[in-house]
């Protein structure tokens, strides 16, 4: 198993070099156009997943709760495919998300300015001053996601293992590089755990005492019975991993079953390390049972089915513990 990251200056052909790498390894590419098709494993829709591809609008500390999940979400589907299979991913904090694991290569890709621009003006036909605006706009959106979900400078020379300047190589040569250098440091040998184990450790979910465990499941409970949809809350768990001996070592419990949606809902509001767990079991859930219908509830979906019966003035305030 192997994982490269590539991080690329805007117009520095990084995402060319990249597809032709995965093509020729027999990788999978990360890129925006596979993120988007995956998306809706996270029940994350088009324009959410445009708010959080490697752009952080405002200042990192006016960021909503909300937003910072939804960004998380998108570093633990990486961590998830990873888990599954050799990768190629272009940007989205990789470099920093796999940052010193064995197994992986980063890979920097650089060019002059001069360079850049013809080359965002050719692939966006642009006048120069729009592609110098474009570069300058996507040089800051990127610097500013890596800090704010790792802390780490994008310039940072120790964060990749070879820095490829393209005005002076060619794709086929860049790529060649690349692989040159996967063989030689023998990454392709490396076992799967060591790449991925605990790279997004989960936190235990406390419980209340009592029926459910929190203010969020008994609200929505209080919700489903004023309207009278029948529900049964925990009905099923559902394994997901077991051991050699076949005994069950992860499962899976909804929170709720609606029976005449034939709906499972899991709910969520958003405290990031139960966002992460349980987004990763639900995507487990749906590769194992397809036939098992699931969806988790995001705080917004929840405020807004409140908002729909005109009962979001007297919503809870409460965060899952």
């Amino acid at each position: 198993m192997a994982v490269i990251t590539i991080c690329r200056e805007p117009g520095s052909l990084g995402e060319e070099v990249a597809a032709r790498v995965a093509g020729r390894l027999g990788f999978s590419l990360v890129d925006k156009t596979r993120l988007a098709q995956l998306s809706g494993e996270m029940d994350l829709d088009e324009a959410g997943l445009r708010k959080v591809d490697e752009a952080i609008a405002g200042q990192c500390r006016q960021i909503d709760a909300e937003t910072e999940a939804c960004a998380r979400l998108l570093q633990d589907l990486i961590a998830q495919l990873a888990e599954e299979q050799d990768l190629v991913v272009i940007g989205r904090g990789a470099q920093g998300l796999f940052r010193d694991r064995p197994g992986t290569l980063h890979v920097r890709f650089i060019a002059p300015r001069k360079f850049r621009i013809l080359q965002v003006r050719t692939h966006e036909r642009l006048s120069e001053r729009e592609a110098g605006r474009l570069i300058k706009s996507l040089e800051t959106e990127r610097a500013r996601y890596l800090r704010f979900l790792y802390h780490l400078n994008q310039a940072d020379p120790n964060l990749y293992d070879l820095t490829l300047r393209m005005d002076r190589l060619s794709i086929e040569q860049a790529l060649k590089l690349i692989v040159t250098a996967l063989d030689e440091m023998g990454l392709r040998q490396v076992p799967r755990d060591r790449i991925v184990k605990d790279l997004l450790p989960q936190m235990p979910e406390k419980r209340d005492s009592g029926r459910f465990a929190n203010a969020a499941e008994k609200e929505f409970a209080r919700f489903l019975e004023f309207y009278r949809i029948p529900f049964e809350y925990e009905p099923r768990t559902f394994p997901l991993e077991t051991d050699a001996q076949g005994r069950i070592t992860e499962a899976f419990t909804p929170d709720f079953y609606l029976p005449e949606q034939n709906l499972y809902i899991e709910l969520t509001t958003m405290k990031q390390s139960l966002v992460t767990r349980k987004n990763r079991k639900v995507r487990k859930l749906r590769r194992l049972y397809p036939e098992v219908n699931i969806r988790i509830f995001y705080q917004r979906d929840f405020y807004n089915l409140l908002a729909k019966y005109g009962l979001l003035a007297g919503k809870l305030g409460a965060n899952e513990s």
